[in-house]
């Protein structure tokens, strides 16, 4: 599988172009099924393997942490922790495991919090050291600034490779990347939103999904990366014409950019989550693909998209599809 590098001048990573998710691992998939998701992924060239101290605290009977033990007992089963780019994240782990949804509960990120939660990753990671690092989901109870700074000391501490963020609104990103390069410390040099080809409707709230802005930003801040969750949005491309859409994506341009995706897919001889992927690695600027699998054979068709080339013909089809009739 091609590689791709992501960081700063004071971290760099090479990655796979498409990143495991992991969120089921240790609770909705049992560990069977977890580790045989992992050996596939890696078998395939896949090295690039995306957690978070909080996954997945909202199953049932769960506390968070769950998939990181389950990763860190992989890594241990295999003897492959060189092979393997680990991403985790802070800040949203629960103080009370009856609570898994109220932010008044989660960690957060202060400057304490995160010393304390990093403790929590690697432990359960069975690692010394996280290759990327995100600060999970923006805390603005806390001075931006004390999380920013934590974080580049995690970095200059060694614990911690690259740093980054995820559901963060694009003005802190810059607010933050700005405070950094002025204290000359590592930035947040990687962004986790979430990206799908369908577009979100207009009303829905911006700060946790790539938007126009964000790809423009990252045009411009050449060492920023962009990293899209939930690109397939739980199998809902498995759309037949009349399935319901996710409620935020639901209105009638969407019907149209389905209708041209399934087009595209049949034409190139292959599934629509294979030219999702594609579409998101040669969009101008790249996205790398986060995604969960059910199974073996779900991952496989999503991993298809890593080499499928897109013709410019195919990639402006699917890019203008729906903009002649947009309307809400």
């Amino acid at each position: 599988m091609r590689q791709l590098t992501i960081g700063d001048e004071y971290g760099k990573l090479s990655v796979s172009a498409f990143s495991l998710g992991t969120i089921p691992f240790g609770t909705g998939w049992n560990e069977q099924d977890s580790f045989a998701l992992l050996d596939r992924f890696a078998e395939a060239g896949g090295t690039f393997v995306d957690t978070a101290d909080s996954y997945n605290q909202w199953h049932p009977g769960a506390r968070g942490g769950e998939s990181e033990e389950t990763i860190g007992r992989w890594l241990k089963a295999r003897g492959n922790r060189d092979e393997i780019v680990i991403a985790t994240k802070n800040g949203a782990l629960t103080t009370d495991p009856n609570r898994p949804s109220d932010l008044e509960v989660w960690a957060g990120l202060a400057g304490k919090a995160i010393r304390q939660s990093v403790e929590g990753n690697l432990r359960r990671l069975g690692v010394e050291r996280i290759d990327l690092y995100y600060a999970h989901i923006d805390d603005r109870a806390v001075p931006l600034e004390e999380t920013v700074e934590t974080m580049a000391a995690l970095v200059q501490e060694g614990k911690v490779g690259v740093i980054g963020c995820s559901n963060t609104a694009l003005w802190r990103l810059e607010r933050a990347r700005a405070h950094a390069r002025s204290l000359g410390l590592p930035r947040y040099s990687c962004i986790q939103q979430m990206h799908t080809y369908l577009w979100p409707r207009p009303d829905k709230a911006q700060i946790d999904t790539i938007t126009p802005e964000l790809q423009d930003y990252a045009r411009v801040e050449t060492d920023l990366a962009l990293l899209g969750y939930k690109p397939v949005m739980n199998g809902a491309y498995t759309w037949n014409g009349d399935r319901t859409f996710p409620l935020d994506y639901d209105h009638p341009t969407n019907a149209a950019r389905m209708r041209t995706l399934l087009e595209v897919a049949d034409e190139l001889g292959t599934n629509p989550y294979a030219v999702i992927v594609a579409w998101m690695l040669q969009s101008d600027p790249v996205v790398i693909p986060v995604s969960a699998a059910r199974t073996v054979e779900q991952l496989d068709a999503q991993l298809a998209g890593v080499e499928l080339h897109l013709e410019p013909e195919l990639l402006r089809r699917l890019n203008e599809a729906g903009t002649e009739s947009v309307s809400f």
